[in-house]
């Protein structure tokens, strides 16, 4: 059942989510700090920190 759980919510978050917000989704799950994230993307913190922002006001509406 969890594993089903998952794949349902791997799909809502992959149609509700760009692929750069879903790198950092992943990131930041990891507990990647947002300065490492904006290197790992070649962007800004600000950028960066912006994505995230994004990422958690879509994963609202999920």
């Amino acid at each position: 059942m969890t594993e089903k759980l998952t794949e349902q919510l791997a799909e809502q978050l992959t149609g509700a989510l760009t692929d750069v917000e879903l790198r950092v989704a992943e990131l930041a799950a990891q507990g990647t700090p947002v300065a490492v994230i904006a290197e790992v993307l070649g962007v800004s913190a600000n950028t960066a920190a912006r994505y995230l922002t994004a990422v958690y006001v879509k994963l609202r509406n999920v």
